[in-house]
Parts: C-alpha cells; sequence; structure tokens
C-alpha cells in the first residue's frame, strides 16, 4: 500500500508525492510524472517493481495529485515553476539514497524533461537514469514558445487556463492518429487506458498560463549547448519510448538524444524503442514487457 512522502523546498513550499515500500529491498526507484497526470497512475507498475525487490517513491509535480488539495488548484504552479521541480527531484533522490541502495530515477514525458534538466543541473543525483517518452532537438522552437509564453502570460491571467498555449503544446499529439476515436487516442492503443484518463477530473485538465511560462521557460534550456556540456560523462542514461509517440516526433526525439548524448562523450547510453505503441508504453497491452526491461536496466 501506497504512503505519502514530503519533499520541503529551500523556497519554503513542499511537494508530495507516493512511496511503495518493498520487502527486502536491493535498488530504489525514483520518479516524477507527466503533465496533467498524477503519482497514483503508476501504483500497478509500483506494485510490480515492489515484487521485484524495488523501492518506488513517484512525485507528483506542482499542481498534480497530491499538490492539487481541489480540483479548482489543478496545474497552477508557482514562479520558477520547472526549476522548482527539478530541485524536487534532486532532493527526492537524495532522500531514497539515504537507506544506501543503488537509486535509478525516472522521468516520464513532462517529468523526462525535467530529469534532463536534472542531469544538466545535479550530476550524480541519482546513480543511473530512465526517460520516457521523451524528445529532443528542439532548442529553436522552445525558445520561440518561451517568448511567446513571455508575451501572454502575467499576473492577471497567471492561475487561469491557458486554451491557446495549451493548443500550441499538446493541441497536435491527436492529429496523426488514423481513425482517432478520442482525441486522446495518442496517449496509447489501449482503448481502456484513454477512457479512464477521460473519465477521471485529475487527468488531463487544462495547464494555467503560469505553468505554461514556467515549463516553456524550462524547455528553452535544457537543450542548450552549454546545459548539454553539464552532464557527467558516466552517467548511465536509459531512453525509452513508442515508436508511436507524438511527443517524441514518432521516434526522432528519442534518437536524438542518443545521439547527441553519444556525441557530448557520455557512453553508457542504450535506446530502447517499441513498436506500435504510442506515448504511454508503460499503460499499453503489452506493458509488462515494458515493466520487465525496466527491471533489468534498475537491477542491472
Amino acid at each position: 500500500m501506497a504512503e505519502i512522502f514530503e519533499i520541503h523546498l529551500p523556497s519554503g513550499e513542499t511537494l508530495k508525492g507516493n512511496y511503495w515500500p518493498a520487502d527486502n529491498a536491493k535498488a530504489n526507484f525514483t520518479m516524477i510524472t507527466g503533465m496533467q497526470e498524477y503519482a497514483m497512475r503508476y501504483d500497478a507498475m509500483a506494485q510490480y517493481f515492489n515484487k521485484q525487490g524495488i523501492n518506488v517513491w513517484i512525485l507528483d509535480a506542482f499542481g498534480q495529485g497530491l499538490n492539487a488539495p481541489t480540483e479548482a488548484d489543478l496545474q497552477k504552479w508557482p514562479e520558477g515553476g520547472f526549476e522548482k521541480n527539478v530541485d524536487a527531484i534532486h532532493l527526492m533522490n537524495q532522500e531514497a539514497k539515504k537507506n544506501g541502495l543503488p537509486t535509478v530515477q525516472c522521468g516520464h514525458s513532462m517529468g523526462s524533461f525535467m530529469t534532463q534538466s536534472r542531469l544538466e543541473r545535479y550530476p550524480h543525483s541519482s546513480d543511473k537514469t530512465i526517460l520516457i517518452g521523451s524528445n529532443g532537438g528542439q532548442a529553436g522552437l522552445m525558445s520561440v514558445a518561451n517568448m511567446l509564453a513571455s508575451i501572454l502570460v502575467n499576473k492577471s491571467n497567471w492561475d487561469k487556463p491557458n486554451p491557446f498555449l495549451t493548443n500550441l503544446g499538446v493541441g497536435s499529439y491527436g492529429k496523426g492518429i488514423k481513425d482517432a476515436k478520442t482525441p486522446l487516442d495518442w496517449l496509447s492503443y489501449n482503448e481502456e487506458n484513454v477512457q479512464k484518463y477521460i473519465a477521471d477530473p485529475y487527468l488531463g485538465h487544462m495547464p494555467t498560463g503560469g505553468f505554461w511560462k514556467g515549463f516553456l521557460n524550462g524547455m528553452s534550456k535544457i537543450w542548450k549547448k552549454a546545459s548539454l556540456q553539464a552532464i557527467a560523462k558516466d552517467e548511465v542514461i536509459y531512453i525509452t519510448a513508442g515508436e508511436e509517440d507524438p511527443v517524441g516526433q514518432n521516434g526522432k526525439g528519442p534518437r536524438w538524444l542518443e545521439k547527441t548524448y553519444k556525441e557530448l562523450g557520455i557512453q553508457n547510453v542504450t535506446l530502447k524503442m517499441y513498436p506500435h505503441m504510442r506515448h504511454e508504453i508503460h499503460n499499453e497491452d503489452d506493458r509488462e514487457t515494458v515493466y520487465q526491461d525496466l527491471v533489468k536496466f534498475i537491477l542491472g
């Protein structure tokens, strides 16, 4: 059964997440989730990992899950939200490592971009790193998007849902799905997963202007040359995604990350792509294969 843990930031703010302790644990797995979701969506995966002897910590970002007491609080970020989330990931890793076990940190989707930033800002924060459903190679696009958000978002609309920026940010993902039954079919081929997502009021809530300003500001930095060069050369990185994931440009983004990291001199980089899978590979029909591959990397 999942417990609740807290991460206390230097700013005085607190972020919460869920912790699944394992019996006779051999390793720690820490994670930050994607946009518009929450830690308890990963309960099945966490329980699977527990059976393999892996402790699991999954952090909710600002405005998500345990950090949104009511639906009115969803997707609201403070100033500097991206950087504060990254700080919290590092602090979560340090808390997990107190038990002396090897610690593997993972980020999915939005969380994978924060994890890329964590690699740049906090070298060796974890023993290994996993990026799921990620992307790369769009520094110019992110810079333009960041400038646009800086113009459009101010104090008066900071906490208000922003349909314009949301459409620009994620509105195109469903357009490449043939014979789509819902606008969210890009999440997975697994239709039950899509329907559960649609039915849950804590999933898919429209992000606020403040979210987009903070998120795009962070995204405008992670693929800059100086940021990438800050990654320690002995990091151990596992990149994985579905071949039909629009967030990663249908495989182009993860392959860019693998190539770029290796060109930087980071030799221990592994890429695993899954055919006939979309964005949430851990929620597809063949998710147990994904679980097994992740466990092999965590315990390897």
